[in-house]
């Protein structure tokens, strides 16, 4: 039962990281970005290309994940947000459907429809702990997830640029008046968003193999926990998490 509990633990923090990277975005522009799994899978399969296919050494393909990451974010708000700003909200939602079914077809394209299997840093390496086995990269994701769940929060709510996301959510128009320059909030939100997910796309594809469908699932049970927790909320998403990867473990 504990062995399940942590297995569970570690699916749970996976989920509320890729919620983290939804919200970024929900906070900063109020939509729901439905293609955050789909960022997920490029993320797991940059970490496969630089890993397996490249050989660079790990520092250098988390680096590079999150550089290209942030590239992707921006590019995807010039595609699915920006030519829409000022529509309806649900053509936007379609808009990063379809822009999430384009991600995962290049992908296929490039890398095959055969799943892959990414090397963790910490390869097989394991704690015994009485008649648990607490794998390495499995605390690795317990500690990311709080790193960056703490990095997200002094952002939003201890900095000048995190006030002036928030502050574009809660009205564009009055936050362009008073001089804040909005489309830079909102590419820099589209970017941490997108960064978040590569980050779980990194710490999810040693766990199970990259394969361009991976991202579907996922994204759907983060919006799931983004629900639970509260639009908006950071520690709601992460308890959400939590409970959903616990509850699924056990259930199964």
């Amino acid at each position: 039962m504990l062995q399940l509990l942590m297995n569970g633990l570690a699916m749970g923090a996976i989920y509320a990281l890729i919620a983290l990277g939804m919200l970024q975005i929900f906070n900063a522009v109020r939509i729901v970005n439905f293609a955050q799994g789909q960022l997920l899978m490029v993320g797991a399969f940059l970490g496969l290309a630089g890993s397996t296919h490249l050989q660079l050494p790990i520092w250098a393909v988390y680096l590079g994940t999150f550089a290209a990451m942030a590239v992707l974010g921006l590019v995807f708000m010039l595609v699915a947000y920006y030519p829409l700003r000022g529509k309806p909200f649900y053509l936007v939602i379609l808009t990063t459907i379809a822009v999430g079914i384009v991600l995962e077809n290049l992908v296929l394209i490039v890398f095959g429809p055969l799943p892959q299997s990414v090397p963790s840093p910490f390869g097989s390496a394991q704690w015994k702990l009485g008649d648990v086995a607490l794998s390495k990269h499995v605390v690795f994701i317990f500690a990311t997830t709080a790193v960056l769940l703490a990095a997200q929060w002094w952002f939003l709510m201890r900095t000048r640029f995190g006030r002036m996301i928030q502050a574009t959510s809660q009205d564009m128009e009055m936050a362009r008046l008073v001089g804040v320059r909005v489309h830079h909030t909102v590419a820099v939100a589209f970017m941490l968003g997108a960064m978040l997910a590569g980050a779980g796309g990194l710490l999810v594809a040693p766990l199970f193999l990259a394969e361009p469908a991976m991202g579907g699932p996922l994204g759907l049970k983060a919006f799931v926990v983004s629900v639970i927790g509260g639009f908006g909320n950071l520690y709601g998403a992460v308890i959400a998490g939590l409970l959903l990867g616990v509850g699924e473990a056990l259930a199964a």
